[in-house]
């Protein structure tokens, strides 16, 4: 009886059958791996873009409302404020709402401070009841009085932007804001909220009309301004703001050298502070912007 070979493998084919396995194997782990990177960073690269973006549209949209009044029934024209409607501070940590931005100690990042004041706009017959057309930092609506009897010599509404650090020690674009009570600002006291996380630096400069055109032609920080005493806030025409956002992933700085030119000197952009003790190898990005007042200050009309 004769017996039948079967087929099979020998050690050898089998040998490398099973290293070409692996080699294809260790190719698609690499490639995912690869593929899974790039994601990481392309949506770092977005979350930055969105932070930048959200914080630039914030500080905007409040510098957009200053100086907004809205007279009171009855009333020719809003009473005069006591205070600026756009003020600051260089190097501002742990600001505080006054007259003017106080400082506790030196910013984060050495980051400034921005505050500014705008009335609302109310319901017909309920000016303390805002009607949402107007807007603070953290999206309340604002409106044309406090809920107590109107004649403040103030806006009924003051937002403070800076910037501090999180519990997690992470840079934060903040705002201070006044509180409220059943939806209306009551004028008992303020609220902080953190708006954009990772901003390292923010740094503003105002403009001034310098050969009465009525154009800023001249932008210089809070310092120099404050220096021509606290009337010459009523001059500021425009406001420059630059900030730095990080993103959160190690490596996401991927490509990123010489991405952006230098800015001009003399601009917000140019008193950024140097990339802060973040993650190594993150993404950090510059936005920036000038923002022209569209509430032009008493001061264009009558001399200060």
């Amino acid at each position: 009886m004769r017996l039948r070979t079967m087929p099979g493998y020998t050690l050898v084919e089998l040998l490398v059958g099973m290293t070409l396995g692996l080699v294809i194997a260790a190719a698609a782990v690499s490639t995912f791996l690869a593929a899974q990177a790039a994601y990481l960073v392309i949506a770092d690269r977005i979350l930055l873009e969105e932070r930048g973006q959200r914080a630039l549209a914030v500080i905007t949209l409040l510098l957009r409302q200053a100086g907004w009044r809205m007279a009171p029934a009855g009333a020719a024209t809003a009473a005069v404020t006591a205070f600026p409607a756009v003020s600051g501070a260089d190097n501002c940590g742990q600001p505080a709402i006054g007259p003017l931005p106080s400082c506790a100690r030196a910013g984060v990042g050495r980051s400034d401070a921005l505050l500014v004041r705008f009335d609302g706009s109310g319901l017909p017959g309920a000016l303390a009841q805002p009607d949402q057309t107007m807007t603070d930092c953290s999206g309340y609506g604002v409106a044309a009085q406090q809920a107590g009897p109107y004649g403040t010599p103030d806006y009924v509404a003051a937002n403070l932007i800076y910037v501090a650090a999180g519990s997690d020690g992470v840079p934060q674009l903040l705002c201070r804001y006044p509180t409220r009570r059943q939806g209306t600002i009551d004028g008992t006291g303020w609220t902080s909220g953190a708006l954009v996380r990772g901003v390292e630096s923010l740094q503003f400069r105002y403009g001034l009309d310098t050969d009465g055109d009525g154009v800023a032609d001249r932008y210089e920080p809070a310092a120099t301004i404050q220096a021509q005493g606290a009337a010459a806030w009523e001059r500021v025409l425009a406001v420059q703001v630059a900030l730095a956002v990080r993103g959160d992933r190690p490596g996401s700085a991927a490509g990123q050298e010489n991405a952006e030119p230098p800015p001009p000197a003399g601009s917000a952009a140019a008193d950024l502070d140097a990339a802060g003790p973040g993650v190594p190898g993150t993404a950090r990005r510059v936005f920036a912007t000038t923002v022209r007042l569209r509430n032009l200050p008493r001061c264009q009309d009558t001399l200060c």
